[in-house]
């Protein structure tokens, strides 16, 4: 990825809670329309990065860039709206007593707002974009089913759905298959991978057969620092991710 262009640059980030060093000096790049995976065991830090990028987080030290601008210390509405951060959280969060259809179409650019809901003109150009995303997230079929009326894993795919429906400039997947069945998992891989290069994404995961599924470029957290990136093949037969990670695997 390197003749593409930085998309997001952290460095030297570090943030401390209470004495607590939670994250130090991490250094990183993500290029516009790379799929990255973050893996490394719980509590190292994967978390609180995508809290610190998203706004939701404050930094003790060190810069965050984004598309050329110094995001550092902004709010979450204001990255999340202006700068145009997506981020999908482990548990689905999607309007139960809506229909998935509806879902998509309140989470698509240019339908916020209460004033924009009300008056706005769904144009045949709207509406293929909903249908389009429906069918990526292969939710077509049951776009008019009550979004609390589906499977666990169609409820994260709803809400995947809904997050590229805002067409973020950057996407962060957190833990995306997080309860689903195997058949779900590798369904997610395949949606996902279909996405890469007209999306920049991020996907933070625990499920190392859904990694090696997706990844191509993998980076390590482990207590709080960046412990080893590169392409998968090489990071897993890195002695030190092995010995932190890769073992309970």
């Amino acid at each position: 990825m390197a003749d593409s262009k930085v998309l997001l640059e952290v460095r030297k980030l570090s943030v401390e809670f209470s004495g607590f060093q939670a994250l130090t000096d991490v250094n990183m790049k993500i290029y516009e329309g790379e799929l990255r995976v973050i893996i490394g065991p719980n509590g190292a830090g994967k978390t609180t990065f995508m809290d610190l990028v998203t706004g939701k987080t404050t930094p003790t030290a060190g810069r965050i860039y984004f598309d050329g601008a110094d995001i550092t210390k902004k709010s979450a509405s204001e990255i999340a709206k202006k700068y145009k951060i997506g981020r999908k959280f482990q548990g689905p969060n999607v309007f139960d007593n809506m229909t998935v259809k509806e879902n998509v179409e309140i989470a698509t650019e240019g339908y916020e707002g209460l004033f924009r809901s009300i008056f706005f003109r769904k144009t045949d150009a709207f509406k293929e974009r909903v249908n389009q995303i429906l069918r990526e997230i292969e939710l077509y079929d049951y776009r008019h089913f009550m979004a609390c009326d589906l499977s666990h894993g169609q409820r994260q795919w709803l809400e995947i759905g809904m997050v590229f429906a805002q067409n973020p400039k950057l996407i962060i997947l957190d833990e995306p298959t997080a309860g689903m069945t195997a058949e779900e998992t590798f369904k997610t891989g395949e949606m996902i991978k279909k996405l890469k290069g007209e999306h920049t994404i991020i996907v933070v995961e625990h499920d190392m057969d859904f990694v090696r599924q997706v990844a191509e470029f993998v980076t390590v957290f482990n207590y709080g620092r960046l412990l080893a990136e590169g392409p998968l093949e090489e990071v897993q037969k890195n002695p030190e991710v092995i010995a932190v990670y890769l073992k309970e695997d």
